[in-house]
């Protein structure tokens, strides 16, 4: 660890965002993360508090500490999940950029179809592992739109970290579920929910199961089967939602394809030759082949949500979001670029790539470590790797899925607020989407199904008979996805 003056200003060449508070610690069972949380200061834990995201960085000023196991002297600057105070009280300070978002550039839009008609106000909620969006309709127009960072994210930013850490008990379990209940809330709350008749949510299948309290473990083994792929209406309240009204749950497909794509393959109605992919940490594709519904997940990994990135960042204030050259850039917000999205670190690939910056392994020309993006943010040859695994997933499993059926998706629709935000000809640029496709990009799906499902509770039998419906491939059992796979990590 780096020993550094405790003067906060004179942490400014490690980390250009201000102090954002100094606290006193009182020791407690409690790890520090934990401690934090409850005093209001969520820290970004995206690996889960296992140590090795590194986002969780506070300064410990005083007080008698170890990390790991192992006494330190302070002042230091150290991750807090793996810190633990072992005098009476002790001080630190948190940085901004080791806060967990509170709120970002999230999509609560679709264009796949006109808002069902209710009889009463309704809410949908979209639950997504990262974020959550949600609406609240009326006769066909939509009165309010508001969204959120899912608070499980402390417990780890993907599905695996969520598997684990509820299968260990009941009371982790519960504690997930709490999480989750609580940015929804949140949202609830701004809504407005007195009027309202209904509340419907899609997920997938690890968001739907912890919301309903119930184990997702079996999605983390083989066979990879879920505890449930349905799940009966039942009053919200009985989850703790802060609603008076019925809940109604999006049916999942299968372990790794959850309601989120029953309810877009639902509202787009995928016509022969026609595919939806919906681009996330898991990305998830469904083909309606020669052979019928066939569908696919492609582990693409938290990279292109800025998680394993040295300057990576959610879609949040400050975020760089396209990226053109050499400080060359757009910006969330009306600060000063601190990181970078999703959709810039695309733009990135594809644009060095055309000035001859990257060949075609993703390796940096003429050979260095870093490549300066704008002041302060930069791409490391290891985050380079890191992107060219998560665009190759995409690719891979496209083009796998295709063989397998022996037909072409001649029109694709991509899915979710990645989709909505990057640059389509960069993507297909880089491999990651093919080429000479008619691409229609069609926003929040998961949310229109919601929205479709709280309008219309009937649909729900609709759903349950359209998620049984497509056969699931595993990718990793087909001969080629691997080489597919390595071939798809070069950059054309």
């Amino acid at each position: 660890m780096l020993e550094i003056d405790p003067n906060p200003y004179k942490l400014q060449h490690l980390m250009p965002e201000k102090i954002f508070q100094r606290l006193t610690i009182l020791q407690s069972r409690k790890s520090l993360p934990e401690s934090l949380a409850e005093l209001g200061f969520p820290l970004d834990l995206r690996c889960g508090g296992k140590g090795t995201c590194g986002r969780c960085q506070v300064l410990l000023c005083s007080g008698k500490w170890e990390l790991a196991g192992k006494a330190v002297a302070v002042p230091l600057l150290a991750k807090a999940c793996q810190a633990r105070l072992l005098s009476a009280s002790g001080v630190i300070e948190i940085p901004e950029s080791s806060l967990q978002a509170r709120n970002g550039k999230m999509s609560s839009e679709w264009n796949c179809g006109p808002v069902p008609v209710s009889n009463s106000p309704v809410i949908a909620i979209d639950l997504g592992t990262t974020t959550i969006a949600a609406v609240k309709i009326y006769r066909g127009s939509i009165l309010g739109r508001t969204s959120c960072f899912n608070s499980q994210n402390r417990f780890g930013d993907n599905v695996i970290s969520r598997i684990s850490y509820a299968g260990v008990s009941s009371e982790n379990l519960a504690e997930l579920q709490q999480a989750a209940v609580a940015s929804i809330n949140d949202l609830l709350l701004e809504l407005g929910t007195g009027d309202i008749g209904r509340i419907a949510v899609a997920g997938n299948t690890v968001m739907s199961t912890i919301l309903h309290g119930i184990d997702p473990s079996p999605i983390g083994c083989l066979p990879f089967i879920p505890p449930t792929r349905i799940f009966p209406p039942r009053p919200a309240q009985e989850l703790g939602l802060q609603a008076k009204v019925p809940l109604f749950t999006v049916p999942a497909i299968s372990a790794y394809i959850g309601g989120d794509l029953t309810a877009g393959l639902a509202e787009i109605q995928l016509k022969p030759g026609e595919m939806l992919v919906d681009i996330g940490t898991n990305c998830e594709i469904i083909f309606h082949a020669p052979q019928g519904l066939i569908c696919a997940a492609a582990a693409a990994g938290p990279a292109f949500e800025g998680a394993g990135i040295h300057c990576g960042s959610r879609a949040v204030d400050g975020a760089i979001d396209h990226y053109f050259g050499k400080d060359k850039f757009s910006w969330i917000g009306s600060g000063i670029p601190k990181g970078l999205c999703g959709s810039a670190m695309l733009d990135f690939l594809a644009v060095e790539r055309r000035l001859g910056h990257l060949n075609e392994f993703g390796r940096l020309q003429p050979q260095k470590e870093t490549f300066d993006l704008a002041p302060g943010v930069f791409l490391h040859e290891w985050d380079i790797a890191q992107l060219l695994k998560a665009k190759a997933a995409v690719g891979s499993g496209i083009h796998t899925l295709e063989e397998f059926s022996r037909a072409q998706a001649d029109k694709i629709y991509l899915a979710g607020s990645f989709a909505q935000y990057l640059d389509l000809a960069n993507a297909i640029s880089i491999g990651m989407l093919p080429a000479q496709r008619d691409y229609q990009i069609v926003g929040n799906t998961s949310l229109a199904g919601a929205a479709h499902l709280a309008c219309c509770p009937d649909f729900s039998t609709e759903l349950e008979k359209l998620s049984s419906e497509p056969k699931e491939i595993p990718l990793n059992t087909l001969p080629n996805f691997e080489d597919h796979f390595i071939d798809a990590m070069l950059l054309p």
